[in-house]
């Protein structure tokens, strides 16, 4: 079982160093005033192998981040530096300590309708995730059987 709240964790310590929020996408309550990021998970488990259980435990995940600015310059220019920020040295500190290998950056695109009256303009990139299921917690174990006779 993998816990994807890692992912929600690591994933706003980067964008907050970017001084931008992160919210999960559809995620309800009240947006952030833009410029802010959405995430979403959007494929959480895709096999590596044609096996389920290779003993490896290692599976890969897709991620979409898509950033909401009030003019579609602003949004272009910031998802291009979250894009580049996920690549940086300092962010593969979070990966590591949590166990994630980012496996590919995809291109951005233009994610909203112009003709659709948006608030704000959304542009956004997904990202491919090889991500590590944690150990099979046993709830208990059993160390002795003691048999007795009814008889005795």
């Amino acid at each position: 079982m993998y816990d994807y709240e890692k992912l929600y964790m690591v994933f706003s310590k980067i964008v907050a160093n970017m001084g931008l929020t992160m919210i999960e996408m559809n995620g309800g309550g009240k947006q952030p005033k833009p410029p802010f990021v959405a995430f979403d998970i959007i494929s959480p488990h895709i096999k590596l192998n044609f096996l389920e259980d290779d003993g490896s435990r290692a599976f890969e995940c897709i991620v979409s981040f898509t950033v909401y600015a009030m003019d579609k310059l602003q949004a272009l220019n910031l998802t291009n530096q979250l894009r580049e920020k996920l690549n940086e040295v300092d962010s593969w500190d979070f990966y590591d300590k949590n166990h994630i290998v980012l496996v590919e950056r995809m291109d951005p695109n233009v994610r909203y309708l112009p003709e659709a009256g948006n608030y704000a303009k959304m542009v956004g990139f997904d990202a491919r995730l090889r991500l590590q299921a944690d150990e099979k917690e046993v709830p208990y174990q059993i160390d002795n059987i003691e048999f007795t006779s009814k008889g005795e």
